[in-house]
């Protein structure tokens, strides 16, 4: 059994952990309880501990100065920090003192808890198995350099649920957790065990070297991934030196106007070579990553409709919502693409009707206002009004009457987020729709809420 002290100046909380948490079934013995750090310290001195649960807030003496003297005194206990801060610098703190993991007090009935004491447990056996921790190896570990593991994770389908195995990670935004201040051995180990939990597929994530104290998460965050979009492979492990990352400025470039337009063009859906040339004048530009990504996703919803009403692809929003790299976006276009050429020649259309068409949809959903009309369109694309509609219908699947209210309306959704300080009837305005009464009660139809509503969820993610 792994002996184990609970220290915390709240009786009630020390109560709660003892007959809440199932430690018998986990492997572990509750020893003795404190209810401060000098407390804890004198019971740590006269009784053999292997794990110290400590809060970080209590008197006499906190849980910093607890955690200093253990590590001095009995390097071999390890110590898990429970806490109400989920504050990065706080926590960073307490990692850099030694802590193997954290919990915030309110997870505690969620079977956070339990989940990390099973991880503890088997973390702790398997060192036993190789001669238990070697004490000597302290002196090896200070001269090694520091890292840090930086996690990122897709927030659609874990909003906010630390990755299994990564026990010590700190949310430094929504999608991106990070365990600071580590030995190369130690991340190893944590990588390794991602590897175990079957996460590794799951994750992207960099390790930066050469961490320093207390570095601020906007001098190197936006630098690093950008790097990523650019350098990293999906599921590939990113090496990159700190000091790299905060001597560069992330760009600002937008996607040059050549690329844009030839990407909007969409010749390259039968061309391969054009298709890899274009991806490769990307990649050697280096525009800003969120404008080349703003790009993509704006052909991606475009496409949508089609997809959506010939069942050519599942949901475009989960299948790219992981998405941390330029090259994952290729894979995805790749494939998208291989269907929707498949779609036009099962069904005898030329390449450039075909082309016009879906040059006609991306303008459609990128344009979408007062100027969406079918006479403009049509004009565009070289087309003339009558037969734009009956071949619009025949590649799309619906109407282009049908096509402009749902793009209207994907557009409307963009904009409640992006403009959230605007009213419902400017955004009712500006997507084509001039009666806000009339715009409330199609987007309902479609939704199942009203735009305030939907704007509020959204924002709340």
């Amino acid at each position: 059994m792994i002996r184990t002290l609970i220290v915390d100046d709240e009786h009630l909380v020390r109560k709660g952990l003892v007959f809440t948490v199932p430690w018998k079934e986990c492997g572990f013995e509750i020893v003795a309880e404190a209810d401060n750090g000098e407390s804890a310290l004198d019971i740590i001195d006269r009784v053999p501990i292997d794990l110290l649960l400590t809060d970080l807030t209590m008197p006499v003496m906190d849980g910093f100065e607890l955690m200093r003297i253990v590590k001095e005194r009995h390097p071999a206990v390890r110590t898990v920090v429970l806490t109400c801060h989920q504050d990065f610098h706080f926590l960073q703190d307490a990692m850099r003192l030694g802590a193997i993991d954290y919990v915030v007090k309110t997870d505690i009935a969620d079977n956070v808890l339990e989940e990390m004491l099973l991880r503890i447990s088997e973390r702790i056996a398997a060192e036993q198995a190789q001669g238990g921790p070697a004490e000597a190896s302290g002196q090896a570990k200070q001269a090694e350099s520091r890292e840090s593991l930086v996690v990122m994770i897709p927030e659609r389908v874990t909003p906010r649920a630390r990755p299994a195995g990564l026990e010590g990670a700190v949310q430094i935004q929504d999608s991106i957790w990070m365990v600071p201040g580590k030995t190369s051995s130690e991340i190893d180990a944590l990588l390794s065990r991602i590897e175990r939990e079957g996460e590794a597929d799951k994750l992207c994530y960099a390790r930066v070297t050469n961490w320093p104290d207390k570095p601020r998460t906007s001098d190197w965050l936006p630098v690093l991934k950008e790097r990523m979009f650019y350098e990293s492979y999906a599921n590939d492990e990113y090496i990159v030196s700190l000091s790299e990352l905060i001597g560069e400025k992330p760009s600002t470039m937008d996607v040059p106007a050549d690329i844009r337009q030839a990407w909007r063009n969409q010749r390259w859906l039968f061309d391969k070579k054009e298709f890899e040339d274009l991806l490769l004048a990307i990649r050697d530009n280096k525009p800003s990553y969120r404008s080349v990504v703003t790009m993509f996703e704006e052909l991606a919803a475009a496409w949508d409709l089609i997809a959506v009403n010939n069942r050519l692809w599942p949901d475009w929003r989960m299948a790219t919502a992981a998405f941390t790299t330029l090259v994952e976006w290729q894979r995805w276009f790749e494939q998208a693409s291989i269907s929707i050429t498949q779609y036009a020649r099962s069904r005898g259309f030329s390449n450039d009707v075909f082309i016009a068409i879906m040059r006609a949809l991306e303008m459609l959903h990128t344009d979408s206002g007062e100027s969406a009309n079918r006479t403009e369109l049509s004009a565009k694309v070289n087309l003339s009004q009558s037969y734009f509609s009956t071949i619009f219908k025949e590649i799309i699947g619906k109407s282009f009457h049908e096509a402009v209210k749902e793009a209207r309306l994907e557009k409307a959704k963009q904009m409640l987020v992006r403009h959230a300080d605007m009213p419902i009837y400017w955004i009712a305005e500006k997507t084509g729709f001039q009666d806000e009464k009339y715009f409330s009660k199609i987007f309902r139809l479609q939704t199942g809420m009203v735009p305030s509503e939907f704007r509020e969820r959204q924002l709340r993610r």
